[in-house]
């Protein structure tokens, strides 16, 4: 079967673009004050010329290249990996040798302004610039990790308001009174008639409840219980569904010891039963779980009307692609597609720690 990934617009959101310009602005204006600073401090009270702004230039251009050059590379490979040794080891050696390039420098090109150099290579003229590239170092590591503290932060908190947004969502458009009228109005007429499955019918109610209201405000949840709230999910379902309605659900593969972030799977189980029984085609509702070892592979089949064009972009399945993109951002696919009254949702997750923030 092939499905057709949902279209995503290719736009740069503009509070993005302009938090991203603002802080690009920040940076050259910080430069640019340091750099007047620096001439300043160093030819004040002297005659302007082209030598000593060229002087000036090029030690703020090598002083940059330390800051970013920590900025970029060896925060994110040593220092975010916890390689604090490495890292500290990688910022001497990075210094050490800038040092032993810039001196050349000094020396033949700028000697008329550096006239304390006797020599072309000393040990306090290395050691002054090994201090003032770590000034610049913890500089730049104090910045990036406190800005990623923040980030991580900011983002902790939209996670949790997307969650339960999600949750939300998900109460309002399932489990609301119409959804537990008839269900009780089901489970009534079974316990009218003394019918056998009338317990075990209110028991399911019971934890398809539990389940929504309490377990599932754990960041992860074990993959057997998300199936389980399917299969009584099913089981009420077709208390109200009287007509011989054909509903499957194959699952291969096995389900210890996996976790996935909860309700995910429901998603797409809610919006195939709001939206499946709308016809009267032989297809019913089909539900197909493959679980490897570190992914799963969900889809559901479901009729649609063909008289109406499907909406791929409701309340359920928006929250769904965006606690997608929070939970397992570049770990998941989510593709639909509408074909001859059919629909085709399928979901593919890479099992992982969510919410992993990298500095």
């Amino acid at each position: 079967m092939s499905l057709k990934t949902l279209p995503k617009p290719n736009v740069v959101l503009p509070e993005v673009a302009v938090k991203k310009s603002y802080t690009v602005a920040i940076h050259v204006a910080a430069w640019a004050l340091f750099g007047a600073w620096v001439f300043y401090f160093l030819y004040g009270n002297s005659a302007l010329s082209f030598a000593k702004v060229l002087d000036v230039l090029v030690g703020l251009l090598i002083n940059i290249f330390i800051f970013y050059f920590n900025w970029y590379v060896l925060i994110s490979r040593y220092l975010a990996r916890n390689r604090i040794l490495l890292y500290i080891a990688a910022v001497l050696t990075t210094l050490v040798a800038i040092a032993i390039l810039r001196a050349p420098l000094d020396f033949y090109f700028f000697r008329e302004f550096n006239r304390e150099m006797t020599q072309l290579y000393s040990s306090e003229r290395i050691l002054q610039y090994i201090m003032g590239g770590l000034v610049l170092v913890f500089i730049s590591s104090a910045l990036k990790v406190t800005g990623n503290y923040i980030r991580n932060e900011r983002r902790n908190k939209e996670l949790e308001t997307q969650k339960l947004t999600a949750e939300l969502a998900f109460l309002k458009s399932q489990v609301n009174p119409h959804f537990l009228f008839n269900t009780l109005n089901n489970i009534y007429s079974l316990a009218y008639q003394q019918h056998p499955e009338t317990p075990d019918a209110i028991m399911k109610l019971s934890l398809l409840m539990r389940y929504m209201l309490y377990e599932s405000n754990d960041a992860l949840v074990s993959l057997e219980k998300e199936v389980d709230h399917i299969h009584n999910f099913i089981a009420l379902q077709k208390l109200r569904l009287r007509e011989q309605t054909s509903i499957r659900f194959n699952i291969e593969g096995d389900l210890q010891g996996k976790q996935i972030a909860p309700m995910l799977l429901m998603t797409l189980v809610e919006n195939a039963f709001k939206h499946g029984l709308v016809s009267k085609n032989e297809i019913g509702i089909i539900l197909n779980l493959v679980v490897r070892e570190d992914s799963l592979l969900f889809s559901t089949i479901n009729n649609t009307s063909q008289h109406k064009k499907r909406d791929f972009g409701g309340i359920g399945l928006e929250n769904l692609k965006r606690r997608l993109n929070l939970l397992y951002d570049k770990q998941h696919e989510l593709t639909f597609e509408e074909k001859d009254g059919t629909f085709y949702a399928t979901l593919k997750l890479y099992f992982k720690p969510i919410n992993q923030i990298k500095l």
